[in-house]
């Protein structure tokens, strides 16, 4: 039995439409499936908890059709990772997950690759806990959740105040109807720019053994697949299965330069400027000056000035 979380709404509206093509399918191939479709932001942590408590001592196979803040909601709800499978359909805007693993675009596609000739990996998760949060962000369900667990990346500062404005962004969805949903973070995060302050920090790797100054922080991304934000390829030798987080952390760079370096993330040639800095560990910590946003792959829940970061190791079994 496949369990399908879908998500309507995802690249404004197109998620509907994808589910229309593939309930056919199910139905001519004789498919045993249930389909749970969420309502608004949140409902799928309520869908997957009931699921995953209903289904403790059984195998539960979880589809998402969605982008990768629906898959982001799944991993919120499982109340356990035992007997759980993950798979995906990336219907959403960014689908950074879906573009390291090669997913293809097409839900059909998708699907029969999930079906007929699956592959199989048992994936790590990052997973987050905020210390002095405030401003938390009551999406329905997700500001309870103390620990967030993600499985592209986390961002601390400036990233994270991006995606705070592009999930309520009326440009995002006008954009989306015409497939340029990427344009709504390049608009967003010149204005952002604009605006952020530099703060200082400290990072602290390997359970306290490093600890590095950082000033003149804009941003912290903690990578556990390749991608972030649309296509930046923010940490080019990330493994999702190796026990380790990439972080690429960008400080000391004056902001007309970083007009400069941001393009040249996507094609992962942006460590070579002076300020962009990458390391690798297995869990860190971040203390700031002042509290910054924080996303788990792209959902926005919680500001803190003390964000701990660790990656559980191969918790996931994930199909595609």
């Amino acid at each position: 039995m496949y369990h399908f979380i879908v998500n309507p709404a995802s690249r404004s509206g197109r998620g509907k439409k994808y589910w229309e093509k593939i309930e056919p399918f199910l139905i001519s191939a004789n498919i045993p499936y249930q389909a749970h479709i969420s309502t608004h932001s949140g409902h799928t942590i309520e869908i997957v908890r009931q699921l995953s408590d209903t289904h403790q001592n059984e195998s539960l196979h979880l589809i998402v059709l969605g982008g990768d803040g629906t898959v982001n909601e799944t991993l919120q709800g499982l109340t356990s990772f035992e007997n759980v499978i993950l798979s995906y359909i990336p219907t959403g805007s960014s689908n950074d997950l879906a573009r390291d693993l090669s997913i293809s675009k097409d839900p059909l596609t998708a699907l029969k690759h999930i079906i007929e000739n699956p592959t199989e990996r048992v994936m790590d998760l990052g997973q987050v806990h905020c210390e002095n949060s405030q401003n938390t962000i009551d999406r329905n369900g997700q500001s309870d959740i103390p620990d967030r667990y993600f499985a592209v990346s986390c961002g601390i500062g400036y990233d994270a105040a991006i995606c705070v404005e592009a999930m309520s962004s009326p440009l995002k969805n006008i954009l989306n109807r015409y497939g340029l949903g990427k344009l709504t973070y390049l608009f967003i995060a010149l204005k952002q720019l604009i605006r952020t302050k530099y703060i200082t920090a400290e990072l602290i790797l390997d359970h306290g053994k490093t600890v590095i100054p950082v000033k003149k922080l804009l941003f912290l991304a903690a990578m556990n697949h390749k991608y972030e934000g649309g296509g930046f390829l923010f940490a080019p030798d990330a493994n999702d299965h190796d026990g380790i987080l990439n972080l690429c952390c960008v400080a000391r760079i004056a902001k007309l330069k970083i007009l400069a370096v941001l393009p040249t993330a996507y094609s992962g040639e942006h460590y070579r400027y002076d300020g962009v800095d990458g390391y690798q560990t297995s869990d860190f910590s971040l203390k700031t000056s002042k509290p910054l946003w924080v996303h788990t792959d792209g959902e926005v829940s919680a500001k803190a000035d003390l964000i701990s970061v660790k990656c559980k190791t191969k918790v996931i079994r994930f199909i595609y």
